[in-house]
């Protein structure tokens, strides 16, 4: 799984055609990094009650490890759902490209 370790913004480029879709590569790529910093952080809380449940075995400790097991996986689905729309907003861009490359050359 790949993590977002910076932040780093995309360039405007002026050369751009469509500013619409810099926008939305931006925005989708800073939701991917918000979810993937939850997600660090998940799994720092869920390792850390993971542990004390094995200490403890307690019924508390155990559904403190389940939920956090289940706010993981919902932000795993919501980090996933990000990285679908982002492949969709590119491979757009690319079949734009190479229509375009096509209607250069006849």
């Amino acid at each position: 799984m790949i993590f977002f370790k910076t932040k780093k913004k995309i360039p405007n480029d002026s050369n751009t055609e469509d500013p619409i879709i810099n926008k939305n590569l931006q925005e989708i790529i800073n939701t991917i990094e918000e979810f993937s910093d939850e997600q660090r952080k998940i799994v720092e809380e869920f390792k850390l009650e993971m542990e004390n449940f094995t200490r403890e075995r307690t019924l508390e400790s155990c559904l403190q490890s389940l939920n956090l097991s289940m706010q993981l996986a919902n932000t795993r689905e919501k980090l996933l759902l990000a990285y679908k729309e982002y492949c969709t907003l590119l491979e757009n861009e690319l079949r734009k490209k190479i229509m375009e490359e096509k209607r250069k050359k006849i």
